[in-house]
């Protein structure tokens, strides 16, 4: 029942997340400069436990966006890129940009789907754009949410309920700014 239960509340989060979207947006100028998050999730292949699924946040500093679509939601194929080495692997990105507020930075949601699992070198790869004028840093992006289910759906790790966890984990986020 458990199970059935984490690998449902797996499935509404996808579900949710693909639907989001944040309203019109208006894009700054944006110049040819490139902010490039990498989640390594060589951890998750040698857990054992068959991870697939992953939902995770990143702060997202004033000036810095994902690419849009016209109707102001994220455009998943450009924003998260899922590198996988296993031959046919399906993967399945999606992304959810929550605006930044007078008490909190801007955030983007992100779940990362690999029918096959992950493998010790695939990665996660965030692609957002700087604004002309913007001079972000590495560490203005963190890490706010990991969550790893296995190929069945269930929650195995959560970094915000470490007592719960079935296995144990340190997810990694790299910023390179190009």
């Amino acid at each position: 029942m458990k199970k059935l239960q984490n690998g449902m509340v797996m499935l509404l989060s996808i579900a949710l997340l693909s639907a989001c979207g944040s309203g019109t947006q208006s894009s700054p100028a944006v110049n040819s400069r490139t902010i490039k998050a990498v989640i390594k999730s060589a951890a998750l292949s040698n857990s054992g436990a068959g991870i697939a699924g992953i939902n995770l946040s990143i702060t997202v500093p004033a000036g810095v966006t994902p690419t849009f679509k016209a109707d102001g939601s994220v455009d998943s194929a450009a924003t998260v890129e899922i590198t996988s080495t296993v031959p046919g692997n399906q993967a399945l990105p999606g992304a959810t940009f929550i605006r930044a507020t007078t008490t909190a930075p801007a955030e983007l949601a992100v779940y990362a789907i690999e029918a096959a699992g992950f493998s010790a070198s695939d990665t996660i790869t965030i692609h957002l754009k700087v604004a002309d004028g913007t001079k972000p840093v590495a560490g203005d992006f963190k890490l706010l949410t990991f969550q790893a289910f296995t190929t069945i759906g269930a929650l195995v790790y959560d970094m915000l309920a470490t007592d719960t966890n079935v296995i144990s984990l340190s997810p990694t986020l790299t910023t390179t700014i190009q």
